[in-house]
């Protein structure tokens, strides 16, 4: 399948908050974010629910003190390479603290126009039919961040991701937020998978 069909509009979902209410004005991201969902469930994954809000959820003032503690208190080791680790820990410990439901989310991003993790829909199904072996051999080849339910994005290990940081200091430099009802700046998200299970499934967490 080709790279192009994860940004080709797919067959309408009537659960999708986009198709009943069609006047709703969002940036590209958000039709995006709910093909990821329908393709998590298509995939055999458990996918979250499907909850658009108009206004941004995120105040990036309030929390960015409280990523940074949550880098400052964990030990290298439990940074510094490992992305996922990091994302699972977040989203209970972010929903505790903000009452925000963010969403794993799984995909390839678009960095001052050079694409990074780029895939497709065959790289996914290798995990599945890999499972743990595929994760042994190819680590992980997908770029991970957050989506709020505003589909507000949040990537606290981009640097980490683009090998841009070696230190937990670096990394909290260069946290990555974006609103919906903004122009996505130097980066561009593409999410292709969206939730917990997919790691679950394919023994990419034990």
């Amino acid at each position: 399948m080709s790279i192009w069909s994860f940004l080709r509009p797919r067959t309408p979902n009537p659960n999708s908050i986009l198709d009943f209410a069609p006047a709703l004005k969002l940036s590209p991201y958000v039709g995006e974010y709910l093909a990821a969902i329908d393709r998590t469930e298509e995939f055999g994954f458990k996918p979250p629910m499907r909850l658009i809000v108009k206004k941004d959820c995120v105040d990036m003032l309030a929390l960015r003190p409280f990523l940074l503690d949550y880098l400052e208190r964990s030990p290298p080791d439990s940074v510094i390479g490992q992305t996922a680790a990091i994302h699972f820990a977040l989203v209970p410990l972010l929903y505790d603290k903000t009452r925000i439901s963010f969403n794993l989310t799984i995909g390839w991003i678009v960095h001052k126009g050079k694409a990074i993790y780029q895939h497709d829909e065959r790289l996914i199904q290798r995990f599945i039919e890999g499972n743990t072996q595929a994760w042994l051999d190819e680590g992980c080849p997908f770029h991970l961040w957050l989506t709020s339910p505003a589909c507000e994005i949040l990537d606290v290990t981009f640097a980490m991701n683009l090998a841009r940081a070696k230190t937990k200091e670096e990394c909290a430099d260069l946290i990555v937020y974006q609103s919906a009802h903004e122009a996505p700046g130097d980066s561009i998200y593409h999410p292709t998978l969206v939730g917990l299970d997919f790691f679950h499934k394919t023994g990419g967490v034990l």
